[in-house]
């Protein structure tokens, strides 16, 4: 059969490195360029998507068995600057291939995990598979698992963090989608790397909202930190999660799908009112454009410039705003186990790590160096 031919190449539209998609006329595939989001250009006579990560992979889905997609000139330009174009991504997959990804996807569905990491798994397990395109992915061996891993770190520099999600991934496909013995399928598992969480101090949490003047970006800032949450919980706050009488905020479906309970601080209460007359959310606690849920990169972007305008110089996250408040409640006396209970910790070892960034457990232990002067000597500082 003679399918049409699609060209696919790339170039920019105002410095930004785009996918241009040329055609002769054909009703069915500017239905399907129109579902994958692609623009008109009336003037240039093309289609164009932003190029952006799998979006290769999901014109050859699209157009599978319906066009055929000559990508030469994106082979020869695929190192554009900016892009996140691999080349591993301009496979088509074969029947063997989307067979799997359509059972790893169901099972990850009925298994109920949530969004992001389902968007996560299928990431890494689409490479996975296009790293193997001309094997089966039920025969591919335990030693070619092994070496790709080999060729992420040694070629593709990944992390220790990046490398476990990956290795989780094809987990999940041999032993929950295929039902094979974990034993079979045993991955090497790198060191876990044992970071401090990043804090910072109160005066600076402060300085925060002070310079922070929108009252829908303060009351994000200070939710993150007055409560402890994680963005995911904050985004999925909704109106009824306030309990004002009790002075309780109400978290539904944290980190492994539990439900948990924080305070509600008085000084938030008072923003949240404000915020509230103000805005007039209908469901969401905190609304984006058109009554939609917040973005994640919206909340990120209000964390960084208010850290900025306070002159932080530390890098500033929302989840650094999480740590900090575990921080100063240990520093304040809280017991550990009702911070435990706050953050929504299963382990008790996992809440032990803001122990050791408390300033006061650091005050109560007197330096060595100390122990050799008396306080005479150190106000007259006499080593200069």
């Amino acid at each position: 059969m003679n399918y049409p031919v699609i060209k696919i190449f790339p170039g920019k539209i105002d410095k930004r490195n785009f996918l241009f998609i040329k055609t002769a006329y054909n009703s069915e595939i500017i239905k399907h360029l129109k579902h994958l989001g692609a623009k008109w250009d009336r003037y240039q006579k093309w289609w164009y998507l932003p190029i952006e990560k799998g979006v290769l992979d999901k014109l050859f889905r699209e157009f599978k068995g319906i066009a055929f997609l000559d990508i030469q000139a994106m082979k020869r330009n695929s190192n554009i600057k900016g892009s996140k174009i691999d080349l591993h991504d301009l496979l088509e997959l074969s029947e063997a291939q989307t067979t799997a990804i359509n059972a790893y996807k169901a099972k990850l569905e009925r298994r109920r995990y949530s969004p992001h990491t389902i968007k996560m798994y299928m990431n890494y397990f689409e490479k996975f598979l296009n790293y193997f395109k001309e094997i089966d992915p039920e025969k591919i061996q335990a030693d070619e698992i092994q070496n790709y891993l080999l060729f992420l770190i040694r070629k593709k520099g990944i992390g220790i963090s990046m490398q476990n999600q990956i290795i989780n991934s094809i987990k999940f496909y041999y032993e929950q989608v295929l039902g094979r013995e974990k034993k079979v399928y045993w991955l090497d598992r790198p060191r876990k790397e044992k970071k401090l969480p990043n804090v910072i101090n109160k005066s600076e949490i402060k300085s925060m909202l002070a310079y922070t003047p929108n009252i829908k970006h303060k009351v994000i800032i200070s939710l993150l930190y007055s409560a402890g949450l994680r963005r995911s919980e904050l985004l999925n706050m909704r109106l009824t999660d306030i309990d004002w009488e009790r002075k309780q905020i109400f978290i539904r479906g944290g980190k492994g799908k539990k439900d948990r309970i924080s305070m509600l601080s008085d000084m938030l209460a008072g923003m949240l009112k404000e915020y509230l007359k103000t805005y007039k959310p209908k469901y969401w606690l905190i609304e984006g454009a058109r009554g939609s849920k917040y973005g994640e990169s919206s909340v990120l972007a209000v964390v960084k410039n208010a850290a900025k305008r306070a002159g932080i110089k530390k890098t500033v996250t929302p989840h650094t705003l999480r740590h900090s408040f575990a921080t100063h409640l240990l520093e304040n006396g809280t017991d550990i186990r009702y911070v435990q209970e706050l953050l929504g910790h299963n382990s008790l070892k996992t809440t032990q790590r803001y122990t050791h960034l408390s300033d006061m457990s650091l005050r109560k232990i007197k330096s060595p160096l100390d122990e050799l002067f008396n306080d005479e000597d150190l106000k007259d500082n006499e080593l200069s």
